[in-house]
């Protein structure tokens, strides 16, 4: 039934909703999405950039951990008789169930949408994240059930990670129980992708995504913690401190995502490296680069 659906569905594509779902689909890809929440930690208010960011990588995780444990293979790979969209597999890497770009989609813009502040628009952000949905559907990367329950657990963990939140507001100490548990969960979700066993032994092929975004979330939570008891910046009031902290924050995290590939992977072996390097971006976007500009007063 899920492949009839994407072969009817892609029989009804036209140049306008290709290029139209091709762009939309990108608005779920985990480098926009962390540099939106990024944005917010660094320059907006750092108790909101925390929410998103701690939505977004435990959904990721749970995402990933789901991945890896029920090995279904894409669309096309089951069946011939889907073509996805020209390009669209450059960003539909691992396994299929369940939909990555739509988990990363209901975290960050249905935790956007969960705000106070943006309460009149709330709607906004959902439209948004069904279009997200939608559009994996469109381009015959996912199935309906991959995308139904990404937005299934992607909502759960939006009001679960409120209700951490508005705890931890009231018992700042527990910081350091949230961060110990978030990076030991990291770790667990990195030793797993390792050592499971994979269908028809392509264990490499699936496991770097998740040891990517395990090694992002164990830097994302000690760096965390670290912020919180040792840096403690502010959020300033002047816009070009605003742009230069997030323009040179963003390019830090690129710099270490495709500057160290090559020299960490040769070094440390594929799989390490690419934990190891995403750590780094995990602990750089917030500890490093926070701890630099309240140094240099920016």
């Amino acid at each position: 039934m899920d492949i009839n659906f994407l072969v009817w569905l892609q029989n009804l594509r036209t140049p306008f909703f290709d290029t139209f779902f091709s762009l939309i689909t990108e608005m779920g890809d985990e480098v926009a999405i962390i540099a939106l929440a990024c944005a917010i930690y660094w320059c907006i208010d750092k108790r909101w950039g925390d929410r998103m960011l701690f939505t977004l990588f435990s959904g990721i995780m749970v995402n990933q951990f789901l991945k890896i444990t029920c090995c279904v293979q894409r669309p096309w790979v089951r069946s011939e008789r889907v073509i996805p969209l020209n390009g669209a597999t450059e960003s539909a890497t691992g396994y299929s169930f369940p939909s990555g770009h739509t988990a990363n989609a209901v975290s960050c813009y249905g935790g956007f949408a969960a705000e106070k502040r943006v309460k009149k628009w709330a709607w906004a952000p959902w439209v948004l994240v069904l279009l997200i949905g939608f559009s994996r559907l469109y381009l015959g990367v996912h199935t309906p059930q991959d995308v139904l329950v990404s937005l299934a657990i992607g909502i759960v963990l939006v009001i679960t990670v409120k209700k951490l939140s508005a705890v931890l507001e009231k018992n700042p100490r527990l910081d350091i129980l949230y961060a110990l548990t978030g990076f030991v969960l990291s770790i667990a979700l990195a030793l797993y992708a390792t050592f499971k066993p994979y269908p028809a032994g392509d264990g490499m092929k699936y496991t770097n995504d998740a040891l990517k975004l395990a090694g992002a979330a164990a830097g994302l939570f000690l760096g965390w913690i670290a912020e919180r008891r040792l840096i403690g910046f502010e959020i300033p009031k002047a816009l070009w401190k605003k742009a230069v902290r997030l323009i040179g924050g963003l390019g830090l995290v690129l710099i270490i995502m495709k500057g160290l590939k090559a020299p960490l992977n040769s070094f440390l072996g594929e799989s390490l490296g690419n934990f190891v390097r995403y750590a780094l971006v995990g602990i750089s976007a917030t500890a490093l680069w926070p701890l630099a500009f309240k140094k240099l007063r920016f």
